[in-house]
C-alpha cells in the first residue's frame, strides 16, 4: 500500500467514526422531527436512533443501515482536503468527483431515512444547499491556496499572477454581460410593445442570450484564460432579469441558458490550443 493510499484510508476511516458520532445525536433528533415526534401534543418517543422508514427492517439491520449511512458521510467528508492538486484539470476532475461522491452520499441518506419529510421538503433542496456550502468551502481553500503562492512568487521576485478568481480579468466584461442580460431584454420588451413576448421570449432566449453569452465568454477565455466569474455575473444578472422583466416561470430555465452558454464560452476560449508549426 502506498502513502497516498494508506493517507486516504486514515481520513476515510476517521471521517466515518466521526459522522457516526456527529450524527448519531443529530440524526436521532432530526428522525423523530421528520416523524411527527416532537411535534406531537402526546407521548411520544423523544430521540429515535432508527428513522421511521427504515424501521420496516428488522431492528439490528435497521440500525446497521443506518450507522453505514452515518460513516459513508462522515468518509466523504473526511477526504474533502485531499482534492486540491498541483495542475488546474486536475483539481477540477477530482474536485466535481468529490462533489458527485458527496452528492451521491446525501441522496442515500435522505432518501432512505426519509428525511425529505414525505416530499415536503425535495431533494433538490437538500443538494443546492450542498452545492452551496461545498461551493463556499473550496472557495475559502483555493483563497488560502492562492495566498500561499503569491506569497512565495514575492519572496523570488517574480511576476504577479493573475488576481483571485480573475476578479480583475473578469471586470471589464461584466457591463457587457448586465447589457446582454438586462439591456437587450429591456430594449426588446420596448419594441414589442403590449403584444405577445416574442422578441424578448422565445428569440431572446433561444438565439440572442445564448449566442451573446457563448461569444462574449470566448472573448474573455481567449484573452484571460478560464474566468469562472463571468458565467456567475451573466446567471446573476438574467436573476435579476427575470424578477424585472419576466416573472419566476422562467427562472430555471433563462438563469441556466445564460450561466451555462457564458461557462460553455470561457472554457472553449481558455481551452490550450497548438501553435502554427507544432
Amino acid at each position: 500500500m502506498t502513502d497516498r493510499q494508506k493517507q486516504w484510508l486514515v481520513r476515510i476511516l476517521i471521517g466515518g467514526l466521526l459522522g457516526v458520532a456527529v450524527l448519531v445525536p443529530v440524526g436521532g433528533l432530526f428522525n423523530d422531527l421528520v416523524s411527527g415526534g416532537l411535534l406531537a401534543m402526546g407521548t411520544h418517543t423523544p430521540f429515535r436512533l432508527v428513522s421511521y422508514d427504515l424501521e420496516r427492517l428488522a431492528g439490528p439491520a435497521a440500525l446497521a443501515v443506518q450507522l453505514g449511512l452515518y460513516f459513508l458521510m462522515g468518509a466523504v467528508v473526511g477526504v474533502s482536503t485531499l482534492p486540491f492538486a498541483d495542475d488546474g484539470a486536475t483539481l477540477v476532475r477530482r474536485s466535481l468527483a468529490h462533489f458527485a461522491a458527496t452528492a451521491g452520499a446525501l441522496t442515500l441518506l435522505v432518501c432512505l431515512c426519509g428525511w425529505n419529510w414525505g416530499k415536503v421538503v425535495p431533494l433538490v433542496v437538500y443538494l443546492a444547499l450542498l452545492a452551496a456550502v461545498y461551493l463556499l468551502i473550496w472557495l475559502v481553500r483555493w483563497a488560502g491556496w492562492y495566498a500561499e503562492v503569491a506569497a512565495i512568487r514575492a519572496k523570488l521576485g517574480l511576476v504577479p499572477g493573475s488576481s483571485p478568481l480573475k476578479w480583475r480579468e473578469t471586470l471589464p466584461y461584466v457591463p457587457l454581460a448586465l447589457a446582454l442580460c438586462l439591456g437587450v431584454p429591456w430594449l426588446l420588451r420596448q419594441l414589442e410593445g403590449s403584444g405577445m413576448p416574442l422578441l424578448s421570449g422565445a428569440i431572446y432566449a433561444q438565439l440572442l442570450l445564448p449566442v451573446g453569452c457563448l461569444a462574449s465568454g470566448m472573448w474573455l477565455g481567449k484573452r484571460h484564460g478560464f474566468c469562472p466569474l463571468y458565467p456567475v455575473v451573466c446567471g446573476l444578472g438574467m436573476l435579476a432579469a427575470v424578477f424585472l422583466l419576466y416573472n419566476y416561470t422562467v427562472l430555471v430555465l433563462f438563469c441556466a441558458i445564460a450561466f451555462g452558454s457564458a461557462l460553455l464560452g470561457v472554457a472553449a476560449g481558455a481551452y490550450p490550443r497548438k501553435k502554427e508549426g507544432d
